[in-house]
């Protein structure tokens, strides 16, 4: 029995490099026809083959937005990626910003649902969309909800949010949910919680970058401890 490769999309200004025991190789996007460059800060733009605890594992450094300007085919690309390389199994990571008042920087909320925020949502596409699995360990679970950005929410817009049962709000994770659902990959979500949206702030891109580099060696000690159970149901002969 060999064991499929997992999966895992670090987001915004999020360093998972401390799961490698040992790195293989690096594709940067740009090596890649389908996929373009990304120029948003805090994403670095390739993808690293490597090992943790013996597991082999691909992880995407940054990824392609919406609000860059590309198309939904540019924003899934790396998701086809990574299916071609035998992935069956991806965890995905991103910056949020909460909407409970709870909700403090640096929290980690595992995924049980991505919301598409009404008129965001793309062509076909269901309002809701449910996780496989949630990561072991995070502070919360909850709902995070995708808005196409790149501005921060208005106080109007983090009501209504708050209205429709969103723990948290962020920039991604939609489409790659979606098109892991129609390619048959298992997929899980996690949050870093940035920023509180229920404090008034006028919030920085830095500040995202720092508080989600701050929290990425919590996380990576979550998925490392996690890696066995996130390989159950994925092997093959």
């Amino acid at each position: 029995m060999t064991r499929e490769k997992i999966g895992i999309v670090a987001g915004s200004g999020i360093n998972l490099m401390s799961l490698f025991d040992s790195v293989e190789r690096e594709i940067p996007f740009e090596e890649i026809s389908s996929i373009p460059t990304t120029h948003v800060e805090g994403h670095t733009g390739k993808f690293i083959f490597g090992t943790c605890d013996q597991q082999s594992i691909i992880l995407q450094s940054g990824r392609i937005h919406f609000y860059e300007g590309h198309s939904l085919e540019s924003v899934i690309a790396p998701i086809d990626f990574m299916h071609a390389q035998g992935v069956k199994k991806l965890l995905l990571t991103n910056a949020a910003g909460g909407l409970q008042d709870s909700m403090k920087p640096g929290d980690l909320m595992a995924q049980t649902e991505v919301q598409l925020w009404g008129f965001q949502r793309w062509p076909d596409a269901a309002p809701s969309l449910s996780l496989d699995f949630q990561l072991a360990g995070c502070d919360l679970n909850g709902v995070l909800t995708w808005v196409h950005g790149p501005c921060y929410e208005t106080r109007a817009e983090i009501k209504a949010l708050q209205s429709q049962n969103s723990d948290a709000v962020g920039m991604s994770i939609a489409p790659e949910v979606a098109r892991c659902k129609e390619l048959g990959i298992q997929v899980g979500g996690v949050s870093c919680i940035t920023n509180n949206c229920c404090t008034p702030h006028t919030l920085t891109h830095d500040e995202v970058l720092q508080t989600a580099q701050q929290s990425s060696d919590k996380l990576g000690r979550l998925i490392r401890a996690s890696l066995e159970s996130l390989t159950t149901g994925v092997e093959h002969s």
